[in-house]
């Protein structure tokens, strides 16, 4: 895949050039296979200074996420938010003065389907600290530690939002499996998480164990959730990723997803539940009016018998 590296010469023209070429033969890649619902193309990548050495493959950044880690090396292991992606085929750092900037194949659509209005998720390395390393399974997260990273969103590659308040190498750190109770487990879980899900922005890792960290993250695989609602667009396709000089972070980029809509119900399902109901309906109908008719006697023999 081609990627543009920008130099400070000729950083403008450069990247309206790569914007043009790479939207040019989009739609010619889109429709030779199904689009991705993770970042496809890396439109520029400028490493910028006191980035992770060797971390400079900007094509890392493409595709699914990391769920094993370190492959190869004696500290592989399963990707938990206390054992992030570590290696240099896994992840892309952005040094001070670094972005890095990339195309999904298809729209990222503002859709109210979306669970809880997330639409984008940004994976980085970010890690939780732990409280007891000599039993990691019943060990606590401590702190959080992000590493910064701008975001922004464009719909044509040209004009850009900047998000705020939200990290691209923050918040929800990854988790592969979500039938792990290690934090450090050196093979994989049996149940994958869904990277296309968003974990509800209202839960709080820090005190938790692996296990109740799992349990809160509902399935989703993590990653940073961003509302395309609050920059004010309706869909974008372009993300990038800028590291300001002096900001003293280096964040490191995994991965980015598109949300995937929660299905609203089909018309035949619907309809199968208005007929339920309205059975249900009759059949109580039906036993009330069975209750009275057998009461109805019992009244008139009563009024028969004599008194006195």
């Amino acid at each position: 895949m081609t990627v543009c590296v920008r130099s400070q010469a000729n950083a403008p023209r450069a990247f309206a050039a790569c914007v043009a070429a790479f939207a040019a033969s989009a739609s010619v890649a889109v429709s030779a296979a199904a689009a991705s619902p993770f970042a496809s193309s890396v439109i520029l990548y400028e490493p910028g200074v006191n980035f992770g050495p060797g971390f400079t493959d900007p094509n890392t950044a493409l595709g699914a996420p990391e769920r094993f880690t370190g492959e190869g090396t004696s500290f592989s292991g399963a990707v938990t938010p206390f054992n992030p992606p570590f290696g240099t085929d896994e992840v892309v750092s952005s040094g001070e003065g670094g972005s890095l900037t990339v195309r999904f194949d298809q729209p990222v659509t503002d859709d109210p389907l979306n669970p809880f209005g997330i639409d984008l998720l940004i994976f980085g390395n970010t890690f939780l600290g732990l409280s007891d390393f000599a039993d990691p399974i019943n060990g606590v997260a401590t702190a959080s530690f992000p590493e910064g990273g701008i975001v922004e969103v464009s719909a044509d590659g040209v004009q850009f939002e900047t998000v705020v308040g939200v990290d691209a190498d923050g918040s929800f750190s990854t988790l592969g499996y979500s039938d792990l109770i290690d934090p450090f487990s050196p093979v994989p879980g049996s149940v994958e998480t869904d990277f296309l899900k968003p974990v509800d922005p209202s839960f709080d890792p820090i005190g938790k164990t692996l296990a109740e960290i799992a349990a809160g993250y509902d399935g989703s695989g993590g990653g940073a959730g961003i509302d395309l609602a609050s920059v004010g667009l309706a869909s974008i396709q372009y993300v990038r990723i800028t590291n300001p000089m002096g900001s003293g972070f280096s964040p490191e980029i995994d991965a980015f997803a598109d949300v995937r809509a929660i299905p609203a119900p089909a018309p035949a399902a619907l309809l199968m539940v208005g007929l339920l109901a309205h059975t249900r309906r009759r059949e109580r109908a039906a036993r009330i009016t069975a209750r009275i008719t057998d009461r109805v006697p019992l009244v008139d023999r009563a009024r028969r018998v004599p008194h006195g």
